[in-house]
């Protein structure tokens, strides 16, 4: 295959499910005009190189282009158009400063609340179908793209469990969930039924009032209208706000407090979150784990309980 026809379908198919995808196209479109319109397999990895890397210190752009790449070609191995990804080598890694949002519960009470303030007959979002959709990203720890390409037939709300299909690196994943967030799903496919299904079956599980997909700008519109409304902003000089896809980092902290609190071993328990999360490996779980003050309290008491039997047998 061709790298431009290779660039547009990937585009394309990354737009189709709801991605912005901008920098990410004008990343790839800087490798077509740097390689020409070459056959990806004979695209080397010191061309890769060359193309990630400027002149002196790593910034995050490299960053960027580099992680751009691996799932652009992660995705054409996974198509049988590539046996091996050109790109070799290791990304930088650049220190952050960046802190993801872990919004607590009476917050996340607020948020949901809230979206009363969307009842206007203009907007694509109603308030049903949003806090039903926050609550889902929440209590299932979704990304938002996720929530949003899930179908009616998705849904196996009798069993709870919620199917994800050929999310980020290509992976499919069921998601069990609670008997609380099934009940809530179930008051709102009652909703959900009688706006127009296009497709029947296989139409989006959270719709517009026109019964098709919501896209990830609309929700994040509609997202930051109802957190500047419930004032869950950062003071300056702050760099960042609150996210929408904070409320999954929110859902791996909250469960992990909820772990040490029940007094289970957490450690074995990560590679469970990390399945559940739609993770390749642990580590991609980690950056989810901000300490929080309510996580370092948690964990400092199971660390005294710890050293308190140790002690024990020790005087024993």
């Amino acid at each position: 295959m061709k790298l431009f026809a290779a660039i547009d379908s990937y585009v394309t198919l990354k737009r189709s499910l709801g991605a912005v995808f901008r920098a990410e196209m004008r990343i790839l479109k800087s490798l077509a005009h740097f390689c020409g319109d070459v056959s990806i397999e004979t695209i080397s990895p010191a061309a890769c190189h060359t193309f990630c890397r400027g002149v002196g210190p790593p910034t995050r752009w490299w960053e960027r282009k580099h992680y751009t790449l691996r799932d652009f070609f992660a995705f054409w191995i996974a198509r049988g158009h590539l046996t091996v990804s050109p790109l070799t080598d290791v990304g930088p890694k650049i220190a952050r400063s960046f802190e993801p949002h872990i919004y607590s519960h009476e917050e996340l009470q607020r948020l949901l609340d809230a979206t009363t303030i969307l009842d206007d007959k203009t907007a694509t979002l109603q308030p049903l179908t949003c806090r039903t959709l926050l609550l889902t990203l929440y209590a299932a720890g979704l990304r938002p793209s996720e929530g949003l390409r899930l179908r009616c037939c998705d849904a196996d709300l009798s069993e709870r469990v919620l199917s994800i299909w050929d999310t980020k690196f290509f992976k499919s994943r069921l998601v069990p969930i609670g008997s609380g967030l099934s009940r809530e799903l179930e008051s709102y496919l009652e909703i959900r039924r009688r706006l127009p299904l296009p497709e029947t079956g296989r139409s989006v599980f959270f719709a517009s009032r026109t019964g098709h997909a919501i896209t990830l700008q609309q929700l994040e519109k509609a997202f930051t209208r109802l957190r500047k409304h419930t004032g869950i902003e950062h003071p300056p000089p702050a760099r960042w706000q609150p996210r929408l896809h904070d409320l999954r980092h929110t859902f791996a902290v909250h469960r992990l407090i909820a772990w040490y609190r029940e007094g289970a071993d957490v450690q074995s328990c990560l590679p469970l979150l990390a399945t559940y999360l739609g993770h390749v490996n642990v580590s991609g779980t980690q950056t989810y784990l901000t300490m929080t003050p309510e996580l370092l309290a948690e964990a400092s008491k199971c660390f005294e309980r710890y050293a308190a039997i140790g002690t024990e047998q020790n005087h024993d």
